[in-house]
């Protein structure tokens, strides 16, 4: 068994490698199906959508997203990532969506131990890479739950989200309905928000009818939709793994 000591350069080198794709792709690169970049001053704001991959739900959210033409940013749960979900997860990665790391298996991690964060992670980042072709460049602790710990083992950037939907079961103090949602979300928006929905919560889940009146009600208050690296490249912005900051805006 490989001691501390020895894992020491393993998990640097690996966090490098992370760390500067995140830049590459954040400076430069972009999805083939990405639109027209918007004017500057335009306003913007993130779609980010939780605790998929699921064949039927999310395959719901993005007929919404592609009825109008909205990218978005999914953080997917390893265990999740697999055979039974491979038609939504290469229509969602050939749609020019992408994907972030939402932990293994949605365990609250903010008193795990570090070799147990590690492994929650990299099980997943593995599986989103061997299902994708792609690193994940994000990633968002389980109930936005961090600890120090997190900060210095995870090797992405944390998002958070400045307008969270509330889009869970009631009984956990979630919004019953898609008006109720959407609301929320109208009502807290801000230029540069990281919107936080989900895809995936046991039915019913009105956040697909949500999203009729989410998108049409932003596009209205000027906004334009982006990808998180989208939005981070639009404001010149380069988030960096290792700092304890939880990104809930983009200014």
């Amino acid at each position: 068994e490989m001691s501390a000591g020895q894992r020491g350069p393993e998990r640097f080198l690996y966090a490098l490698l992370v760390s500067l794709m995140l830049i590459a792709e954040c400076a430069g690169a972009t999805q083939s199906t990405e639109k027209v970049s918007p004017p500057p001053g335009t306003k913007l704001c993130a779609l980010t959508f939780d605790d998929g991959p699921d064949a039927e739900k999310t395959a719901r959210v993005l007929d919404k997203l592609d009825y109008y033409g909205i990218h978005a940013t999914f953080f997917w749960i390893g265990q999740k990532v697999a055979e039974a979900n491979r038609s939504v997860m290469a229509r969602l990665t050939a749609g020019g969506h992408e994907v972030g790391n939402h932990s293994w298996d949605h365990q609250a991690m903010n008193k795990l131990s570090e070799d147990e964060i590690r492994t929650s992670v990299e099980k997943t980042s593995e599986a989103i890479l061997r299902y994708t072709g792609k690193l994940p460049r994000f990633f968002r602790a389980p109930n936005l739950a961090t600890s120090a710990l997190m900060y210095e083992t995870v090797p992405y950037p944390f998002m958070g989200g400045s307008v969270i939907a509330k889009d869970w079961e009631p009984r956990w103090g979630g919004l019953p309905g898609a008006e109720e949602r959407a609301a929320r979300v109208l009502d807290g928006i801000q230029d540069g928000a990281i919107i936080l929905m989900h895809d995936t919560q046991p039915d019913p889940h009105p956040t697909p009818e949500a999203l009729d009146i989410i998108i049409p009600g932003l596009i209205g208050k000027g906004y334009h939709f982006v990808t998180l690296s989208e939005l981070f490249k639009h404001r010149n912005v380069f988030p960096q793994a290792g700092v304890e900051i939880q990104w809930a805006i983009v200014k």
